[in-house]
């Protein structure tokens, strides 16, 4: 649904989390949607706690209201304390509460690091069967606006459901809406670089052209921009969104399932592991 009417931000009190919890907090009072604000206690720090006869969910719920209350300027929140390993609470949690939109930070990693998240979030995107707004871990400013909302197409001729989420969510935000499809680069020999030079500017016209015939015929309202590139997909998509500045660009874009020939959520991972700006994963309305 988009707007989300629920959302679920968790948490693990890292920096990281609290930037993720601040933009949560700021989408939910825009939408006027319910915030839920969670974290996940190891099995094995439960159990250690358990044999001290500590009531460490209780100790942690108190830690999580004022984490919370600090970092999204607000107590208008519902609080949720889970024991398990934290993408499956997170999953579950999401599922029990129905929750639109899942809010995760990631880490803000460089360099090599960043190509391989191997993170919580991760395993959330893989397995979650909500939407997931990811949001690498840096400040933003309090008065921060959100856009170009920018979805990004597998294919040209199949805007799918990605286009109408993203144009939807623009909507929701007051900001532009554009659409990118990269076109991946030819593997040639030096002698014949020319020739796959021409071959691929010819795919990248004819994606053009194909996209904005698909957009047409999609009906609602038109993309502010169409662009048609070419190179590594997941770093031109992350390019894409990381290169606006004075405002908070959002791409979108659609999670790989079984049986489209890569593992589930893999574009994904590798866009988010890149990207310098909040990624929406979008799956249908559950």
């Amino acid at each position: 649904m988009i707007p989300p009417r629920t959302i679920l931000a968790p948490v693990d009190f890292s920096d990281a989390s609290r930037v993720s919890l601040e933009h949560a907090a700021r989408l939910a009072a825009r939408w006027r949607a319910l915030l839920h604000v969670m974290h996940a206690i190891d099995p094995l720090l439960a159990a250690a706690a358990g044999t001290r006869h500590l009531d460490l969910a209780a100790t942690t719920h108190d830690e999580l209201t004022a984490f919370a209350t600090s970092a999204a300027g607000t107590s208008a929140v519902e609080y949720h304390v889970t024991v398990g390993a934290a993408a499956e609470s997170i999953c579950r949690t999401a599922e029990a509460l129905g929750a639109d939109l899942i809010v995760a930070g990631t880490r803000g990693l460089t360099g090599l690091n960043r190509l391989v998240m191997g993170t919580t979030t991760e395993h959330v995107i893989r397995r979650s069967t909500r939407p997931v707004l990811t949001v690498p871990g840096h400040p933003a400013s309090v008065d921060v606006s959100y856009g170009p909302v920018i979805a990004a197409l597998e294919r040209p001729d199949a805007p799918g459901l990605v286009a109408p989420a993203a144009a939807a969510l623009a909507a929701s935000l007051d900001a532009p809406f554009h659409v990118v499809h990269v076109v991946p680069p030819l593997a040639a020999a030096a002698r014949w670089r020319s020739e796959a030079d021409a071959v691929l500017q010819a795919r990248i016209d004819d994606a053009r052209r194909t996209l904005i015939a698909a957009m047409g015929e999609l009906g609602g309202p038109p993309p502010a921009n169409v662009h048609v590139t070419t190179g590594p997909v997941a770093d031109t998509l992350a390019a894409e969104v990381s290169r606006y500045s004075g405002s908070v660009a959002v791409l979108v874009l659609g999670r790989d399932e079984p049986g489209s020939g890569h593992a589930p959520g893999s574009v994904a991972s590798r866009v988010i592991a890149r990207a310098t700006a909040p990624v929406w994963v979008h799956l249908p309305d559950a």
